[in-house]
């Protein structure tokens, strides 16, 4: 899994701390959370592109398909939560659609070496 990694757990800690606060602020009502100026859709596919291209960068190419899938998974929960909840926010498939607009182009720069960038960082730190 990570074990290529010198601080797999620090990416993985990282990354499921990433994606609590993207479901908290997802499910807070929306005037706790209003980010002025931005666009709903901007901010579910550029929230759902980072969080995807993180994960792909710590785990193993043949993983993707998984990755993509959660993510995805993750966006469709988190829109049913949102209208079952009643807390100002409701449901909309445009969202998911946004978080598909972003998980798909990071799952193919994850196939670029790009996707090796914990790899890049780790190499460049000293360390034990």
């Amino acid at each position: 899994m990570l074990s290529d990694l010198r601080f797999g757990k620090f990416w993985l800690v990282f990354g499921w701390l990433s994606v609590f606060v993207a479901m908290v602020l997802s499910l807070l009502p929306p005037k706790a959370v209003e980010m002025p100026g931005w666009n709903d859709k901007v901010e579910h596919s550029l929230g759902y592109f980072l969080l995807t291209f993180w994960f792909c960068g710590i785990y193993q190419r043949r993983r993707y398909w998984v990755i993509g899938l959660c993510m995805l998974g993750m966006g469709i929960l988190v829109e049913l939560l949102q209208g079952a909840m009643q807390l100002g926010r409701s449901a909309d498939v445009r969202d998911v659609v946004a978080d598909i607009i972003g998980i798909a182009p990071a799952l193919l720069l994850a196939l670029s070496p790009l996707g090796r960038w914990p790899r890049w960082f780790e190499a460049i730190v000293p360390g034990s």
